[in-house]
């Protein structure tokens, strides 16, 4: 059988989903629809990391089997129908996932406690149970997901996500599982803050582009000045593309976001390095990280800077401290960015950052707003905040140092979730506060 790229997608996406955790075993399934309109499936009970692209059976759009010696998964019924009924849909990605499995076990849909809620739809639905690989859960999944949805919850089951493409379906995937587990984690200590209506329905009208990856050969996708920086200028810039780059994934394979989500900045003199729109951060190099001024403009690079330029280059243009702005997802902390709460000292790494992480209030992403709240958040005195229903922003000298204190960030938000759990966390007090203070300006420097 010739190998065709969907079937190639099938497999590489089955061993993605097994190693990010959105699935145990040989539970689950990946679909996506082939120009010619039949579907490639994952094979029926076969170790993900053992499929290879030829295992991968193809079936026509009604779901019978006209290609591949392997007997298709037996949720063939579910893609297909959600296939033939979605034209907005070319893949479809099933899995396990064990947050938004708990929210399933429950009957409960995921509310809008974090903002990329608007992957999905205005929240997370659920779909009735109904036994696996039957017509009938093929039914009540497509009326679930309806027009408006690109992913539900499968009652005492798990996760239906889909997507125009392959990589599509599966950031919705890892979306649902993101918001799910940061849902959960509010609930477990505190009472989340659910976006309003009217928030959501401003989010879902940007979320129809979100993330999109340009480069200057697009139409309107044009940096308004490379003639502007010399050549030895962008030469200087050269190590901070490349710690933009370096620290994208790192904070990817760290755990501190997912898909695309979040940005770094790095800047030298009047010129800032900032990481591109929507692309993945295993893809970036050093060469695809766009140039902007410290009053946002773009002006050199190939691809769009990210949405949130507006954030970075305010706190640059205003905070002579800063050098670096790392700003990320990192799930426990945005566990708190959802409670709207401040994580207080109760670890002295705490210092690092402040007296506490203050929060910013809640404002849409990318616009001036969240910019100028962030920047008061930050203060002279802070060198991170959370951004409510958001995530994190972390600053310093250097990436390495904001990326540093993401990390610690992180780590104290962690701290104090599990001391949360258990009991009632001892905060240091004011005076010890002040002493580490102190001694953390210069920690870490070599003497």
């Amino acid at each position: 059988m010739t190998v065709n790229e969907p079937q190639r997608l099938v497999s590489t996406l089955g061993k993605r989903m097994l190693a990010d955790g959105l699935t145990k075993g040989t539970g689950g399934n990946v679909s996506v629809r082939a120009d010619d309109g039949t579907v490639a499936i994952s094979p029926s009970g076969m170790p993900y990391d053992e499929i290879e692209p030829e295992d991968v059976p193809i079936l026509d759009i009604d779901g019978e089997r006209v290609a591949g010696d392997r007997k298709p998964s037996s949720e063939f019924r579910m893609h297909t129908d959600v296939l033939r009924q979605r034209e907005d849909v070319g893949a479809v990605v099933h899995n396990h996932s064990p947050y938004a499995s708990t929210f399933a076990s429950i009957d409960e849909p995921v509310g809008p406690s974090h903002y990329l809620i608007a992957f999905i739809g205005d929240e997370i639905p659920v779909a009735s149970y109904e036994t696996y690989g039957t017509a009938e859960l093929a039914d009540v999944a497509v009326e679930t997901l309806g027009d408006d949805y690109n992913a539900c919850l499968l009652e005492n089951h798990g996760v239906l996500a889909t997507g125009a493409t392959a990589e599509e379906a599966y950031e919705v995937a890892l979306m649902v599982e993101y918001c799910a587990r940061i849902h959960y984690q509010a609930r477990s200590v505190g009472e989340p803050s659910l976006l309003p209506d009217e928030e959501i329905d401003t989010l879902l009208d940007r979320f129809a582009d979100y993330g999109q990856t340009q480069s200057a050969d697009e139409e309107g996708s044009e940096p308004t000045g490379d003639d502007r920086v010399p050549a030895d200028r962008l030469s200087d810039l050269a190590s901070h593309r490349s710690a933009v780059s370096e620290f994208g994934r790192e904070m990817l394979h760290q755990g501190l976001t997912e898909g695309t989500g979040g940005n770094i900045s790095a800047q030298a003199d009047d010129l800032v390095a900032i990481s591109p729109s929507g692309m993945p951060y295993d893809e970036i190099e050093p060469e695809d990280v766009p140039v902007v001024t410290l009053d946002g403009e773009w002006v050199a690079g190939d691809r769009k800077p990210s949405s949130e330029v507006r954030m970075h280059a305010g706190i640059l243009r205003e905070r002579d401290d800063a050098g670096a702005v790392v700003h990320n997802h990192s799930p426990y902390a945005s566990t708190f960015a959802s409670l709207g709460e401040p994580i207080p000292a109760s670890h002295y790494l705490i210092a690092f950052a402040g007296d506490e992480i203050p929060v910013a209030g809640y404002e849409t992403y990318g616009t001036q707003g969240l910019a100028d709240l962030a920047l008061e958040a930050l203060g002279d005195d802070y060198n991170a905040c959370l951004l409510e229903n958001h995530g994190v922003v972390a600053v310093g000298d250097s990436v390495a140092e904001a990326y540093e204190v993401a990390l610690m960030v992180e780590y104290c938000a962690r701290i104090h979730y599990q001391a949360l759990n258990i009991g009632e966390p001892s905060l240091l007090p004011g005076e010890e506060i002040d002493t580490l203070l102190d001694r953390f300006a210069d920690y870490g420097q070599d003497h």
